[in-house]
């Protein structure tokens, strides 16, 4: 991994010819910013996992970086397991007054999805039925979800935890001259600036423009396949998760 800093220097040497840094330094740097928020968008080793806590309301707020989700989860056991997705799910809620009414998980009876679902019934006579399984089948048994993000929070049902894990999509924060470039990226940053530079020149034609702009899309594709790659011990234990042969009688 290198420093930004230490991209751009190289960059003035093999694609300018220049051993020195000019005027035009702050013009690259900016662009290699916005290369890099490119890159970031696609990369999924940049996703950011945060703990949130969940508020009395069943709400949990958004952070300020936020641009869009990946997953959405409790801590269970050592393991993340993800909530599931409820488009029905309506924002916070507010009375006449405008304050935000707090949902909780009870129902009207007083018995919440989770203490009905493992409840026992008996006849009138005294005789056990069982329990009252498959009530509320079909759903995630954690709970559900749905991101407001205009309003900045994102809203829970049934869900009976403190705090939930989100991972997401974020703004790059304090990028500058130090900020540290992937390897596999630095290809991808260079050729990034110069096809924004040559794009902006007149002196250079629409076929060098087009050439840098094919660059720029080859070394971004080798960047994501390098850092996302799937090694097959990686595979081989996907493999055997996820399909178990049945046991010999």
């Amino acid at each position: 991994m290198r420093k930004l800093d230490e991209v751009i220097r190289e960059f003035y040497i093999e694609r300018l010819g220049a051993s020195q840094t000019d005027e035009r330094y702050p013009i690259f740097l900016q662009s290699a910013i916005t290369g890099l928020r490119d890159l970031h968008f696609d990369i999924q080793n940049f996703r950011t996992t945060v703990i949130l806590p969940v508020n009395d309301n069943l709400t949990v707020d958004l952070p300020p970086d936020y641009i869009d989700y990946e997953l959405i989860g409790e801590v269970r056991n050592g393991m993340i397991s993800s909530l599931g997705f409820n488009h029905n799910i309506p924002s916070a809620l507010r009375d006449s007054c405008g304050n935000v009414i707090e949902r909780g998980i009870a129902r009207g009876d007083g018995y919440t999805y989770f203490t009905d679902y493992n409840s026992t019934s008996w006849s009138e006579d005294g005789q056990y039925i069982g329990r009252k399984f498959g009530l509320g089948g079909g759903g995630n048994s954690l709970g559900t979800y749905k991101v407001h993000k205009d309003l900045g929070y994102i809203t829970l049902n049934n869900f009976t935890g403190d705090e939930i894990v989100l991972r997401y999509v974020s703004n790059l924060k304090q990028v500058n001259g130090n900020f540290i470039v992937y390897e596999y990226m630095v290809e991808a940053v260079k050729d990034f600036i110069w096809w924004t530079y040559v794009r902006s020149k007149r002196s250079y034609g629409m076929g060098d423009k087009q050439l840098a702009r094919e660059d720029y899309k080859r070394t971004k594709k080798e960047a994501l396949l390098r850092l996302t790659r799937f090694n097959m011990p990686e595979f081989m234990n996907a493999w055997n998760t996820g399909f178990r042969s049945s046991p010999r009688m």
